[in-house]
């Protein structure tokens, strides 16, 4: 029976469960009877906690050649996986309460029993396994796809907002304009969730490149890399997005009388492509996104101040792959708006300040379903480039980050 669990928990991605017992700076937790017996144990990854069960090792090694009942708290949900195996290795039950899901296998030996199980999950289990997921994500605070401000929709969301919803002026007394150059994006933190009273970290790297043709269109490709840890549980996100920064009315010259657009006023409309991966094999979780956004923002600028209005609404769509013999499906389907505003005040020709505050709805199921975030920060103007160091968190009723980000914005 080394390996019976392992591939309906590990291929199948076994997740959660037990009872409320105390171990909250654990992501999940592992109950299983047999023999008379009953072993708990806890820690940052499900794969690991299953392997121990189904070895016998570790904690579990008091229920070797016993029939097996267990159950596995995932995050903050309790009893999200039930599985039964008698002590011949001959039947084996698989039951997800949150998805309706049972499945009972039978054979006349272990080894059989085994590929029937395997046979499965290569072929109808991945459906299964992927309603699983869309539970945790409407469920939990561990979301990697979707449902909480740090999963992998948010961050396409984020990818698109902060570049073109939100603007970063370039020099004092110039209109805001279309992006040209190159970027560098540096931002990390720290998170406390109430759902499963965890603690976690992050930190990201983004790289953003954006060519202008005239002053009405613009070309930008941008790219984010972001890593997660939630007490010891790792999680891997890239996003990407090719989008289309289109200037509306271009920008004036905040009524000093040198600039051609509608005085200090400008508009631009940027749609735009996106597509991204989030993985985790500490949570056995994770999935490919792709979608789309328009984002507008609408600026005014005078007298060194300079006000924004920004808007994104972003379609994010899970899409199935193939490893090997085994398909995995994406069951995520999401719409987030994000509405913000921002003010900018020059501090001469050579520095600024800004403030703003950004509300983020996730319109269809998700576990947050609606946070806000503050962002505050300081740039330094250098020739043609801009340096800009600053603070953005993210704030729901039962989800707080904070973090620290750095820009640096090479323009020609």
């Amino acid at each position: 029976m080394r390996t019976l669990f392992l591939c309906t928990l590990i291929t199948f991605a076994l997740a959660p469960a037990p009872a409320p017992l105390a171990f909250a700076a654990e992501p999940f937790s592992l109950t299983a009877s047999g023999g008379g017996n009953d072993v708990t144990a806890s820690g940052s990854n499900v794969v690991d906690l299953v392997s121990n069960l189904i070895n016998s090792e570790d904690q579990f090694t008091t229920l070797n050649n016993q029939s097996i009942s267990g159950t596995l708290r995932y995050g903050g949900l309790n009893d999200a996986v039930l599985f039964d195996r008698n002590a011949s290795g001959t039947s084996a039950t698989l039951t997800i309460p949150s998805t309706g899901f049972s499945k009972t296998f039978t054979a006349s030996n272990e080894d059989e029993l085994e590929d029937q199980i395997r046979d499965f999950f290569e072929q109808d289990g991945a459906e299964a396994y992927a309603d699983f997921l869309a539970e945790i994500n409407k469920r939990t605070s561990l979301g990697v796809n979707d449902g909480n401000p740090l999963a992998t929709t948010a961050l396409l969301a984020d990818l698109g907002f902060y570049r073109f919803g939100f603007i970063t002026r370039r020099a004092g007394d110039e209109a805001v304009k279309l992006p040209a150059g190159f970027d560098l994006r540096l931002n990390g933190g720290f998170t406390d969730s109430d759902d499963d009273d965890t603690t976690g970290y992050f930190a990201a790297l983004g790289l953003g490149t954006s060519f202008r043709f005239g002053d009405r269109i613009a070309l930008t490709w941008a790219n984010s890399f972001r890593y997660r840890d939630v007490e010891g549980a790792k999680i891997y996100q890239y996003g990407t997005t090719l989008a289309l920064p289109i200037a509306l009315v271009p920008g004036g010259d905040g009524g000093n009388g040198d600039g051609d657009g509608a005085g200090g006023f400008s508009w631009r409309l940027t749609p735009a492509f996106v597509a991204g991966f989030g993985g985790s094999w500490d949570l056995a979780a994770g999935g490919l996104l792709a979608g789309g956004q328009l984002t507008n923002s609408m600026s005014i600028n005078a007298s060194g101040w300079t006000f924004s209005l920004a808007n994104q609404i972003g379609f994010y769509e899970g899409i199935p792959f193939e490893v090997s013999d085994f398909r995995f499906e994406t069951e995520t389907s999401q719409v987030i708006l994000k509405n913000g505003v921002q003010l900018v005040r020059d501090l001469g020709d050579r520095a600024f300040i800004d403030v703003g505050v950004a509300y983020t709805q996730l319109l269809d199921d998700a576990f947050i379903d609606n946070y806000f975030s503050p962002t505050a920060g300081i740039g330094f103007r250098l020739g043609n480039s801009v340096l800009r160091i600053g603070y953005q968190g993210d704030i729901a009723d039962n989800f707080i980050a904070h973090g620290a980000n750095a820009t640096l914005v090479l323009s020609f």
